[in-house]
Parts: C-alpha cells; structure tokens; sequence
C-alpha cells in the first residue's frame, strides 16, 4: 500500500460491481436507461463486465444507492483486496463494524475497505442511502491506495463548500482535479445530495478514463 506524497496521487484498474457478486448478466442494454443522463457510461461499464444490473433487464439507474452498494462498488472497482496483508486470523466484519453480520452479501467489501485506509465509520449503517461527498470521499482514498501521480497542486473554489463535512474537503477537491466529479452552473458541489446508482456509474465511468490516460505514469 502507498501513501501520497507531495503533490502525488494514486490510481488503479477498475472493476466494478453495483449488487452481490452473485447477480451477472449479459451484455444487453438495459431496458430502463432510456432516460438517464448516463446511459453510455452505464452500458459502456457494463460491456466491460464492470458493472451489474438489479435484475437480467433493468439497472434502476434513479434507485437511490446504500452504503453497502456504495462500498462495494468502490472496493471492486478500485481491486482492494488483503493480498498484501498478512493475520494471523481472518478478519470478521463484526469485529469492525456494529452493524454489519460476518454473512453479509457486502461483509468481505467493508473489511477490504478498512485495512486498505478507508476511514468508514464503525457504526456505519450499510442500508443507509450514501451521499455525495461520502461517496466521493471513499472512492478517492480508494484511488490513491494503488498507484503514484503527479499532480497539479491547485484550489478549486467551491461556492457551498460551507456544506461540505471538514473530513472530506481534501478528497472532494481532488476528485474535481481528477474529474471524477463537477460542480453545477453555480459553483456547488451539493455534498449532501444522496446518490443514485446512475450517478455512481457515472463517476466511476471517469476514474476509469483517467486510469487509462495515465497508468504508463504509474510510480512502482
């Protein structure tokens, strides 16, 4: 694991999963994406086999997204795993988190997350609805958990960053730099917007073009 240094950052191969790794489904378009505004990113995710549907047919792009799907998505896509990692027992998410039951669908996602840096909550609730800056926040300590690069250091003005939690400002004003996110017409970032699962598609759809434009400048 690498920490950033300076004005470095950090990226990773993507790989991404929205629902229990159990539910894989074709290639075939979504048949209920005709309205969102990330029909391409969601169905270019998913012909990678990065992304999965809540069913064969539909994706539920407005469905609002859990913490469990949230940090699930993230740990997959950004391939955080304990391969590195030496117990002498295996981790149990019941020993990190209050409200997370070692048989979970998402339990292996969230002890991954906690050894790999990802400051999650131990009373984290995983059906609770992930907002904005949350997501944001876990999916840029994830990205800088795999790899060096150098970066512009520079300071976005953020029109509502009064709204913005102080743990998460730092993340947030990188993901701008990364363009995993944008601000709206009038400067706001909206941290506490919850996030649909379209959205989340959407800003991973990102991370994974900025990993492709720069992983020959990966520092090993």
């Amino acid at each position: 694991m690498k920490k950033l240094a300076g004005i470095t950052v950090m990226s990773v191969l993507l790989s991404v999963t929205l629902l229990q790794p159990q539910h894989i489904y074709a290639a075939d378009e979504f048949k209920d994406m005709s309205q969102s505004n990330y029909k391409t990113q969601v169905q270019a995710l998913k012909e990678k086999g990065f992304l999965h549907g809540m069913n064969d047919q539909e994706f539920k792009p407005q469905a609002v997204l859990t913490n469990a799907q949230g940090i699930k998505l993230i740990v997959d896509s950004m391939q955080l795993s304990l391969a590195s990692i030496d117990f002498n027992k295996a981790p149990e998410a019941e020993g990190l988190f209050s409200k997370i039951s070692n048989d979970a669908w998402y339990a292996q996602a969230f002890i991954n997350a906690h050894y790999n840096g990802l400051d999650i909550p131990a009373d984290i609730d995983p059906q609770q609805p992930m907002t904005k800056e949350q997501f944001t926040h876990y999916l840029v300590q994830a990205l800088e958990q795999t790899g060096q690069y150098a970066l512009i250091k520079i300071f976005i003005q953020i029109h509502d960053e009064q709204d913005i939690s102080t743990a998460y400002q730092g993340t947030i004003q990188r993901s701008l730099i990364y363009k995993l996110t944008t601000l709206d017409d009038h400067q706001n970032f909206s941290p506490k917007q919850v996030m649909k699962r379209d959205q989340a598609a959407g800003m991973v759809f990102e991370a994974v073009k900025f990993v492709e434009a720069h992983k020959d400048q990966i520092v090993q």
